[in-house]
Parts: structure tokens; sequence; C-alpha cells
């Protein structure tokens, strides 16, 4: 049976949050972060925080290819 690793859950919740919640996840994870900081959920937060690390470097990955594809035409 396969269980992943935290890097693994983090990298696949990015992308699925990213693709369900558009133009608004980044938005929501921070949210979602710094409610379960003041909730007092450290472990929490710091997964979260992580999740809207990686949905900001995803959309980074995109828009660079966005872009050198623009360049090649």
């Amino acid at each position: 049976m396969w269980f992943p690793t935290q890097e693994e859950a983090v990298e696949m919740f990015a992308r699925h949050f990213e693709a369900r919640h558009r133009s608004g996840s980044l938005l929501r994870a921070r949210q979602t972060a710094e409610h379960l900081k003041k909730s007092g959920d450290d472990d929490g937060h710091k997964i979260w925080h992580r999740v809207a690390d990686r949905i900001e470097d995803l959309r980074k990955h995109h828009r660079i290819a966005r872009r050198r594809a623009i360049e090649k035409t």
C-alpha cells in the first residue's frame, strides 16, 4: 500500500486546489493557513502555508512556459 510523503501530499493538494479554485486558490489557501494559526493549529498552519507556496510556484512556472511559447512564435 502506498502512503504519500508530506511533500507528495502538499504537491497533490496544491495541484488539486489550484484546478478546483483557479484564481481564488492562493488567497483561499493563505486564509485557511491564517485561520488555523489563529485557532492554535500550528501543524495545520504550516501545511497550508506550504500548499499556498506551492500554488504560487505552480503559477510562476505556468507563466514562464506561456511566455516562452509566445516568444517562439
